[in-house]
């Protein structure tokens, strides 16, 4: 099936690498037009770049998700070029695993605001738009740590349940407006991020735990969450609000 998305304006946050570019990506090729952020501008050039040889309609708008006035900038821009979103995806985050011992409460303070105040200012500007134009679809990325609890992700696992319960309440308000709010919890998903919140022995051995207790003995791609994105993001999960829909293998089935 292809034109899933035709001319659907499609914004991603944090959409610079990993399962955001994955998601822009998938959104091209089925026809959205796409905007992805992030604070990285060669990486996300790159991106946009890439994506554009490959036939897509996207551009890249520099931003920091923690920062409010960030916010207000990337809507106006929007305004003008490609118009108020259809699909709004709370993508951007960050993930830091330290024993609860050793958990400094400044890096709290940023997990909080990295996972819930970025998607509560997402959440909150996209709804707006989406009430003036009559619907959209906005879809929070979370994680199985927002549905259970893992040593050392005290505070990753708080911030990806808030996210969890605020996309549910965020639903209820949305119904009346015609918008729809799920999340989407994937599992391991490799890719650099990893490698970079645990250092390479400690990704090593965390996949291979990960694999030995998932029925389907994998990690997943990028590409396994943009599916799902683009699912929720079409008039093809219309009746669908307030779910979260987890992908990782069966590992939460065990």
């Amino acid at each position: 099936m292809t034109g899933r998305l035709e001319n659907k304006v499609m914004v991603i946050t944090g959409g610079t690498d990993g399962i955001g570019r994955g998601c822009a990506a998938a959104a091209a090729r089925e026809g959205a037009r796409v905007v992805i952020t992030g604070r990285d501008e060669k990486r996300g050039q790159a991106t946009a770049d890439q994506i554009q040889s490959d036939g897509g309609d996207i551009r890249y708008f520099r931003q920091d998700v923690t920062d409010e006035a960030n916010w207000d900038a990337l809507f106006d821009e929007l305004g003008n070029p490609v118009g108020a979103p259809d699909v709004f995806v709370n993508n951007a985050g960050d993930c830091i695993l330290k024993p609860i011992v050793d958990y400094p409460v400044d890096t709290l303070r940023y997990m909080l605001q990295m996972n819930i105040e970025a998607c509560f200012m997402g959440t909150h500007c996209a709804m707006q738009a989406m009430a003036v134009r009559g619907g959209g679809s906005i879809i929070n990325m979370s994680s199985v740590a927002g549905l259970k609890g893992g040593v050392n992700g005290t505070a990753y696992g708080a911030s990806k349940a808030g996210m969890t319960l605020f996309s549910k309440a965020a639903a209820q308000e949305g119904k009346p407006l015609g918008i729809r709010v799920n999340t989407v919890h994937p599992g391991l998903i490799w890719g650099d991020g990893v490698v970079d919140a645990m250092g390479e022995d400690g990704a090593a051995t965390f996949r291979k735990m990960i694999v030995a207790r998932t029925p389907l003995k994998m990690v997943g791609a990028p590409e396994d969450i943009a599916g799902i994105v683009v699912f929720f993001a079409s008039d093809e999960s219309a009746h669908v609000t307030g779910k979260e829909l987890v992908v990782d293998g069966g590992y939460m089935a065990v």
